[in-house]
């Protein structure tokens, strides 16, 4: 059994995968293999991301935006388990991908850093600069995160999972050039129950 595939069925309380996703995503794989030195890095589903909570920079007031489920169907909240704390990403459906670049990389008026700074300047344990070399904006303090799996004992069932709920420390989300969203910095991990803090 693949070690993708053990922790699959793991995290998701004894039920395994159904199949496995190829992702291409050149700034991602460059990455990956860098700091695990293999050409072949394995990313695990937590689900299907349904959606994401946020307060949007510049503002008191969360907002929320909700994938449609062709969309959600598409999309992905994935860990890296070869990282000490298994840290977040999420894989976009392209359509996902062009919306979010419109509203939160083309009309924002906020200046790029890199995705690092914004990682160190949030802290906790992701609060470091190893991740991709890449320019991006603000989309806000990432509050909650939505996804849809199976679980044994649960069945197929939607998660909500708020993110600093021990520590207060929340990450930033942030969006690049092309749309992508990245989580950057944040105490969270990854233990067997779930994302926790």
């Amino acid at each position: 059994m693949r070690k993708g595939a053990k922790e699959y069925k793991e995290k998701h309380w004894g039920v395994g995968h159904i199949y496995e996703v190829e992702w291409s995503d050149p700034d991602l794989d460059a990455h990956l293999e860098k700091i695990h030195r293999t050409d072949t890095p394995e990313l695990v589903e937590w689900g299907r991301l349904v959606g994401f909570h946020f307060i949007p920079v510049g503002k008191k007031k969360e907002e929320e935006i909700q994938l449609i489920n062709a969309a959600a169907n598409k999309s992905h909240l994935v860990y890296d388990p070869a990282h000490k704390n298994q840290r977040l990403y999420i894989l976009l459906d392209p359509r996902v991908r062009k919306e979010m670049k419109e509203e939160f990389w083309t009309n924002a008026p906020t200046k790029a850093k890199r995705l690092s700074a914004w990682a160190k300047k949030t802290g906790g344990r992701h609060g470091t600069g190893d991740y991709p070399d890449i320019m991006v904006k603000p989309v806000g303090v990432l509050t909650f995160v939505d996804y849809a799996c199976e679980k044994k004992g649960d069945g197929f069932s939607y998660y909500r999972h708020k993110m600093g709920e021990e520590s207060g420390i929340r990450p930033y989300l942030v969006v690049d050039s092309k749309g992508r969203l990245w989580v950057a910095g944040g105490n969270y991990t990854g233990p067997s129950p779930g994302i926790t803090d």
